[in-house]
């Protein structure tokens, strides 16, 4: 039996493709490789993410995993934890904090601005899509505060 040139090429061909896919399996999944050594492994906990973002009167702060970003009219500040954040701030974010925990009466209604359209969801979960905020109802814009 005689191999032709062709046949190699693509035997050789198959056999890297093989071992590529194969290195590419181990390294995706380092668990199916054969340890030598059996260590325990240390199973790290699941890092949480915590992101609240508070918006006080055009200051934006913004809490993610410790560390504070605000924004005051254009000037952005960065902060590692609570206690490098200065006092006005702090201020704002227990103010915000105490309101969000009030309990409201009334109706309740939630406004989402996307992409320049109004989208106001109605105490009984009904959306109402305006075009501009003076086509809001001159009562539910005070309910939002606008």
């Amino acid at each position: 039996m005689d191999i032709q040139s062709t046949e190699i090429y693509l035997i050789t061909a198959l056999i890297i493709s093989f071992l590529c896919f194969l290195s590419l399996i181990l390294f995706r999944y380092p668990k199916l490789r054969i340890n030598k050594t059996d260590t325990p492994e240390i199973k790290e906990k699941p890092s949480q993410n915590i992101l609240e973002i508070f918006d006080y009167l055009g200051t934006k702060i913004v809490h993610e995993n410790g560390t504070y970003t605000v924004n005051q009219n254009g000037r952005v500040g960065f902060f590692k934890t609570w206690d490098d954040l200065p006092l006005e701030y702090k201020k704002m974010i227990k103010e915000l904090d105490s309101r969000s925990l009030e309990v409201k009466t009334g109706e309740d209604y939630f406004l989402e601005i996307i992409n320049g359209l109004y989208y106001l969801t109605m105490p009984g979960g009904k959306k109402i899509k305006y075009n501009s905020l003076n086509e809001i109802p001159k009562n539910i814009r005070k309910a939002l505060g606008k």
